[in-house]
């Protein structure tokens, strides 16, 4: 019997089997949704915040933001994608939003450099090797999500069909861990790029002085982070 491929594959699959799969994830993914929506919320809460507060902003505050809500545009695509069926794109969105955290970290901390980034000659594996000298755990994440997605790896080599899910099998709970990792850093760097205004409400960082921003956050907090995340290293 011939196989028959109709002039509007595309448009079906965009509009008729992703709403199907979009069903099906939302039934067995609620509880993860829920708990990524609430710690997304609370990083663009500190955003807004800071966008309406009558306090001044430095040069690099201001460009983070931007830099930042694009990030977060990043972050719900990447969700997106996934609640559509699309298991191998949102490693990619992750890791490139990953990546500008990074250039946002070095950014905030090196702000002389800000006219080289804004211009794209600068060197951007640069700013990853600040993110993990401020955030312990930064590198094994840009590493994972370079290896495993960005780079062909073995995920790449078998056809991910795009059909309703079905249960919580490797490669959905692998994604959803990367994206609750991704809005965690989200949320660190966001309150790296405000932490002076937080002061005490900051939840993963002390102010030593005006300049100096220690990565600590509390024996509470690092438990909440296995129950969120599971255990990370250091």
């Amino acid at each position: 019997m011939p196989i028959i491929v109709t002039s509007d594959l595309l448009i079906n699959q965009l509009r008729r089997e992703s709403q199907a799969i979009a069903e099906s994830f939302d039934a067995l993914c609620d509880e993860d949704l829920h708990e990524i929506s609430l710690l997304y919320s609370q990083a663009a809460a500190i955003l807004i915040g800071a966008l309406n507060s009558q306090k001044p902003m430095s040069n690099a505050q201001s460009w983070a933001v931007e830099v930042l809500i694009n990030i977060s545009n990043s972050l719900a695509a990447a969700v997106y994608v996934l609640r559509a069926g699309f298991t191998l794109v949102p490693g990619t969105v992750l890791r490139n939003a990953i990546e500008a955290m990074a250039v946002c970290l070095h950014g905030l901390q090196y702000p002389a450099e800000l006219d080289k980034i804004r211009s794209g000659e600068f060197n951007t594996p640069h700013a990853v090797t600040t993110a993990k000298k401020v955030i312990p755990p930064f590198g094994q994440m840009y590493g994972m999500l370079s290896n495993l997605f960005t780079h062909i790896s073995p995920l790449h080599q078998k056809i991910k069909p795009l059909a309703p899910y079905t249960e919580r099998h490797l490669g959905l709970d692998m994604n959803l861990k990367t994206i609750r990792a991704s809005v965690w850093f989200f949320y660190v760097v966001v309150e790296f790029t405000f932490i002076g205004s937080l002061g005490e409400s900051a939840r993963y960082w002390k102010w030593e002085s005006p300049n100096i921003g220690r990565y600590d956050p509390s024996a509470e907090e690092r438990a909440w982070l296995v129950t969120y995340l599971g255990p990370i290293s250091e």
